[in-house]
C-alpha cells in the first residue's frame, strides 16, 4: 500500500471511529428510553428483567452491534497507524 493511500485509509477509519461512536451513545439511550417504555417503569433500566421483552433485547442487540463495528474499525486503525508509524510517517 502507498504511503498517500495508507494515511488516507488512516483518516477514513478515524472518521468510521467517530461516527461509530456516536451511533453507540445514540443506541445507549434508545436502549434505555426502550427500557424505560416497556418496563412501565418496574424495572431499572439495566434490570434483566427487561430484556424478556423483544423491542428491549432489540435495542441492546443494536447497541452490541454498534459496538463490535467500532471494535473493528479501531483494531484496523490501530494497525495502520502501527505501519505508518513503522515507515515515519506518523510523528
Amino acid at each position: 500500500m502507498a504511503d498517500e493511500d495508507l494515511l488516507a485509509r488512516i483518516r477514513l477509519l478515524a472518521e468510521q471511529v467517530d461516527y461509530a461512536l456516536a451511533e453507540i451513545a445514540l443506541r445507549r439511550a434508545a436502549y434505555r428510553r426502550v427500557c424505560e417504555e416497556e418496563a412501565g417503569w418496574q424495572w431499572s433500566p439495566g434490570g434483566i428483567e427487561a430484556l424478556s421483552r423483544p423491542p428491549v433485547a432489540e435495542a441492546l442487540a443494536l447497541q452490541l452491534v454498534a459496538v463490535e463495528r467500532l471494535r473493528l474499525w479501531a483494531q484496523e486503525l490501530l494497525w495502520l497507524q502501527e505501519q505508518a508509524s513503522l515507515r515515519g510517517l506518523l510523528g
